[in-house]
């Protein structure tokens, strides 16, 4: 077969694109043109395939398809073939996507949620019972608090996540391993892990409360954060902070709010409690991550009402501030913080979610600072909570359902469609999974935690939906075969 590129005609390119189609890695019908999408699908299949990604059917890449299936078929084609399907009737759209918005009421692990803290809490099995994930060189330890690790990137054909497609734009993960009598060992991998400071929309919401856990544990030790309330400072209206955080984590319907709302401006009212010794959330961050250059003082997209147009429909008890409350009285104060955006590094959220959900892994030096799991735990049962199921449907597509034991599943979506630029617009997802393998005698632990940005434009929603669940169930593939190199 001839060298096929971008331009070429024929039964030869007809033939391509068939394979292309089947594999997963094009969407629509062949026909026979070498156009800018055969490209695209050609260079995300190399990327799988660790070849060079550069949309050329050269004898490399012709031989590789020639042979037996060297990787299981991309869930992007069955996703996107769904999506469409759901599409036609009228049961999906930009604002109603498949996987971000399918719910926990929808998952398998609907049940779950409230055993995840007591599952990372145990100390690993015996050897006997648990085989650790293979830690070979590379795997290091857990880095103390402000340091950033070595993430593996990869060159642009081979290693690391470069067999991740090209609609993805930033990417970490971290892989763990573990077993009883031995330390934490992890390795970093990274697309731009950390080189880009970027919107990830809602996907950053569970770190303020990360914080406020911290603050509350070090200055009142004795309160779990589960026992504190939230305090409005007009009206004097009250909620808890467990159901307030449940309720940004899955977009719960709250009195007055529009278009999500309800989660934004809980968001950045957990922004606000703080005490004056402690540093703000921006600093904090950078001081525990190790990014300088991270900045998330910013509003989540929460709309008001102008002050001198008032919208009857319109409440929002926590509009002049709040107060952290508990027994005693008054444990975080509010504070009016100067805004800036919300930019952060793929790294950053992975970085957090690991200092979560491997608390009781970490020596207690490069955990969390002064923050105790009793609170801790409130956090991992809300992140059960998200609406994303992107690891659900990877477990799905991989017939891994039945295969896995005590699952936990920690995650965070982001989703931001609204201005048609790139470097703005984008579906996030950022999660923390830990899972028995049960298919091995002994079994093995599959803990890690990963964040991955897909840029997306007003209109191409559903695709990106797709190539997230994809990327996601390649990703997750991977760790289980164990071919993360």
């Amino acid at each position: 077969m001839p060298v096929l590129d971008l331009g070429a005609q024929g039964a030869e390119v007809l033939a391509l694109q068939q394979q292309l189609i089947r594999l997963g890695f094009l969407w629509g019908d062949a026909d026979g043109v070498f156009g800018p999408a055969t490209a695209l699908a050609l260079r995300d299949l190399q990327r799988h395939l660790l070849l060079r990604p550069d949309g050329i059917a050269g004898p490399r890449t012709q031989a590789a398809l020639a042979g037996p299936p060297p990787l299981p078929s991309s869930a992007y084609g069955p996703l996107m073939r769904e999506a469409d399907a759901l599409a036609s009737q009228d049961l999906a759209d930009d604002d109603h996507l498949p996987l971000l918005d399918r719910g926990l009421d929808a998952s398998p692990f609907r049940e779950e949620p409230p055993r995840f803290a007591a599952r990372l809490a145990a100390a690993p099995p015996a050897a006997a019972e648990l085989t650790p994930y293979p830690a070979p060189a590379g795997f290091a330890a857990y880095p103390p608090l402000g340091v950033v690790p070595p993430i593996v990137s990869g060159r642009e054909d081979r290693g690391g996540l470069a067999f991740l497609g090209e609609a993805v734009a930033q990417a970490c993960v971290c892989l763990g391993s573990f077993a009883a009598d031995q330390p934490l060992k992890v390795r970093w991998y990274g697309r731009r892990a950390l080189e880009d400071n970027v919107q990830f929309w809602s996907a950053t919401k569970f770190i303020a409360p990360l914080q406020l856990v911290c603050q509350l544990n070090r200055r009142h030790p004795g309160i779990p954060i589960a026992a504190t309330s939230v305090r409005s400072l007009e009206g004097g209206h009250t909620e808890g902070f467990a159901e307030l955080f449940r309720d940004l984590v899955s977009y719960a319907p709250r009195a007055g709010e529009r278009d999500g709302g309800g989660s934004n401006r809980i968001a950045y009212l957990f922004k606000r409690l703080r005490h004056g010794d402690e540093p703000d959330l921006q600093s904090w961050l950078r001081q525990v991550s190790g990014n300088p250059r991270a900045l998330l003082l910013g509003w989540h997209g929460q709309w008001e009402p102008p002050r001198d147009r008032p919208d009857p429909s319109f409440h929002n008890p926590f509009r002049q501030g709040a107060e952290l409350i508990g027994p005693g009285g008054v444990l975080l104060p509010h504070r009016s913080e100067p805004r800036t955006r919300n930019l952060v590094s793929a790294y950053d959220l992975v970085r957090m979610l690991t200092l979560l959900g491997w608390h009781q892994q970490l020596q207690p030096d490069i955990r969390l600072p002064g923050a105790q799991w009793s609170s801790l735990a409130t956090l991992v049962e809300g992140l059960g909570h998200d609406t994303a199921r992107y690891l659900d449907a990877a477990l799905e597509q991989l017939g891994l359902l039945g295969a896995v034991d005590e699952p936990v599943i920690l995650s965070k979506m982001g989703y931001g469609a609204e201005t048609g630029d790139p470097d703005i617009d984008a579906l996030c997802y950022a999660a923390f999974a830990s899972f028995r393998d049960t298919r091995t005698t002994p079994h093995r632990q599959r803990s890690f935690a990963l964040a991955l940005r897909v840029p997306t434009r007003p209109g191409f929603g559903l695709e990106a939906d797709a190539r997230m669940g994809a990327e996601v169930t390649e990703l997750v593939r991977r760790i289980f075969a164990e071919e993360l190199a």
